[in-house]
């Protein structure tokens, strides 16, 4: 099994990097024993191998640990699908802008990042939303620029990763400053998230905008703090090209959600479950 590169913005622009995944937690049947795989060959990547793609740059959610290790609640939760479905789990670590273009494409069986799931979204790749996250924002410990609210990120330099979901969030907040005659934030786009953040630290940028999972996470070091909490919040979603695998991780999901094991990660990692049905879905949905 492929082995993943170390996390540094070289190995990122690798676009197959991977690692192996190890056990699954709990004792769920996993492709090491004698069961019979719930997707079959054909329709994978690797026969017998569940392949997923994420982007190892946002801890607690994935990240890389010990030089080579993809480790967090979304690799848990990766395995202990692998191992429900009778298949072993393996972990592609790129940039999030070429997960979609690599699902698509059949590089990878599923996306599993921690994607914003959006109406729009869900019209070029199938979708399984699962969990519930807001847009955040990062900045020093001490907030030295007092940000405590939206509107106090007007005219404010603010780094995100390659557009995506925070990106929008912002872009609208612009829209509306715009029309009030206030300055606009600054976006400031970075390849990944560990990037966003070393520039927050040498004082490049005012904050960073990601999920509050991260947030949350990188205030626990002492060095930043939440600022800024909630904002269009929206599920996220597992992404799949092919609806064969993606109804059969559905399916999976289903039942740990079922058996409370998605509760107790979800509990371990201070994460939002989604509240709908967990299942393929297309159109708009409610966080409520």
């Amino acid at each position: 099994m492929r082995r993943l590169l170390p996390l540094t913005t070289a190995a990122l622009l690798i676009p197959l990097a991977a690692c192996g995944s190890g056990d699954s937690s709990g004792s769920s049947p996993s492709a090491a024993d004698d069961c019979t795989p719930g997707i079959e060959g054909g329709d994978l990547v690797e026969d017998g191998t569940l392949t997923m793609s994420t982007n190892a740059t946002l801890p607690p959610m994935q990240y890389v640990e010990s030089g080579d290790e993809i480790v967090g609640m979304r690799v848990d939760l990766g395995k202990e699908l692998a191992a429900r479905l009778c298949l072993e789990p393996e972990f592609v670590n790129v940039p999030f802008d070429a997960q979609i273009p690599g699902v698509q494409s059949g590089r990878w069986d599923m996306i599993n990042t921690g994607m914003f799931y959006t109406p729009e979204r869900a019209e070029t790749v199938t979708l399984v939303p699962y969990e519930i996250q807001g847009v955040s924002v990062s900045v020093p410990a001490g907030n030295p620029d007092g940000i405590t609210s939206e509107d106090d990120l007007s005219g404010k330099t603010i780094a995100v990763e390659a557009p995506g979901y925070e990106y929008d969030t912002l872009e609208a907040l612009n829209a509306g400053f715009q029309e009030a005659g206030r300055p606009e934030i600054n976006l400031q786009t970075f390849h990944n998230n560990a990037d966003a953040y070393q520039a927050l630290s040498a004082g490049q940028v005012d904050g960073v905008a990601i999920v509050e999972s991260v947030t949350t996470y990188y205030q626990g070091n002492g060095r930043f703090e939440t600022a800024v909490s909630g904002m269009n919040t929206a599920p996220l979603a597992l992404g799949f090209s092919d609806t064969t695998v993606a109804e059969a991780v559905a399916g999976a999901l289903r039942e740990l959600d079922e058996e409370g094991y998605l509760a107790e990660l979800f509990e371990e990692y201070n994460v939002m479950p989604y509240s709908g049905p967990i299942e393929v879905t297309t159109g708009p949905v409610s966080v409520e």
